[in-house]
């Protein structure tokens, strides 16, 4: 047992260790993506924060920089072995090992370093506008207690649930933030820039108007459930279209992909090809051709009705 947990302790160093190495390797590295990225720093700090990828800019950058560092190793490598076994040249060897993390690896890590985090934040911001009722309903109801907007954001957790997953970032920025002495208007202003929700965005927003001018939150949420349920109604209509086109381009294929088979297969009894027989056919389309379709489809439609659920 003492031995295990001694192990177990060693594991735990050596980890430490070798990750305060990669840390300092990677630093220069670090150093190098934060200046090509300087003219995005603004927005892009805005969404690696509101995606939840990482609690600070630095902290992404640092998560970058320590997965790109062993990436752009082997891809040195690897172009340097692939270049031994087609050029003799020592010199053509080396300016493929040199050229290829810099010239092809890296400008596609600082294009998915920019993407990935608005791609998460949107759809973040898509499925907490869909949760945003939950929210808006809870803190009318601790506003009805009469808490202050502090103590009902450090109830949410209690009241919201399993659901509090959804508002997690914004919460606990907001109240991390008021502990550490931010006014709580500074503090909601800070998590209103943050949220890739527009309902999230307007609720903090007119807290930190409320807080500031001494008012309560009553009136606000009450205005916001309005306009909240005005804006559901249309994004339902708009996703019910969505789903009839996705429904249209279904039965479609479904009724033209027995017509174009037949058709195919007419054509092959009259002209056969070597290469591309009845069988051939048929198994194309039923076990790729008709799987692939159906899945697409229910695939989007799922995706869509997730986002609208609440």
């Amino acid at each position: 047992m003492l031995e295990s947990l001694i192990d177990l302790d060693l594991l735990k160093r050596l980890k430490r260790g070798l990750y305060s190495v990669l840390q300092i390797l990677a630093s220069p590295l670090e150093r190098l993506i934060a200046m090509l990225l300087k003219p995005f720093k603004t927005n892009l700090e805005t969404m690696v924060i509101g995606s939840g990828i990482a609690t600070s800019y630095g902290k992404y950058l640092e998560k970058v920089s320590m997965a790109l560092l062993p990436t752009l190793l082997l891809s040195s490598i690897a172009s340097a072995l692939l270049a031994s076994y087609l050029f003799a040249s020592p010199l053509v060897i080396a300016f493929l090992a040199l050229a290829t993390p810099f010239l092809i690896v890296l400008p596609i890590a600082i294009a998915l370093t920019i993407s990935i985090p608005v791609i998460l934040y949107r759809n973040r911001g898509e499925i907490v506008e869909s949760k945003a009722l939950q929210l808006l309903l809870a803190l009318s109801l601790l506003g009805a207690s009469g808490q202050s907007i502090y103590r009902a954001l450090e109830s949410l957790p209690i009241v919201l649930g399993r659901d509090f997953k959804f508002f997690s970032i914004e919460i606990n920025l907001a109240t991390s933030l008021i502990r550490t002495g931010v006014p709580v208007d500074e503090a909601l202003k800070k998590v209103a820039n943050i949220t890739p929700s527009q309902t999230l965005r307007e609720l903090f927003s007119s807290l930190a108007s409320a807080t500031a001018i001494g008012g309560g939150i009553a009136g606000v949420l009450s205005s916001l459930l309005e306009r909240y349920v005005s804006r559901y109604s249309i994004r339902i209509e708009k996703a019910v279209e969505t789903l009839n086109v996705y429904m249209e381009v279904y039965v479609a294929v479904a009724l033209l992909i027995p017509v174009l088979v037949g058709s195919i297969a007419a054509l092959l009894l009259l002209y056969p090809i070597g290469l591309l027989s009845f069988d051939a056919l048929m198994i194309l389309t039923t076990l790729l051709l008709v799987p692939i379709a159906s899945t697409s489809i229910v695939v989007l439609s799922d995706v869509i009705v997730s986002r609208m659920r609440p």
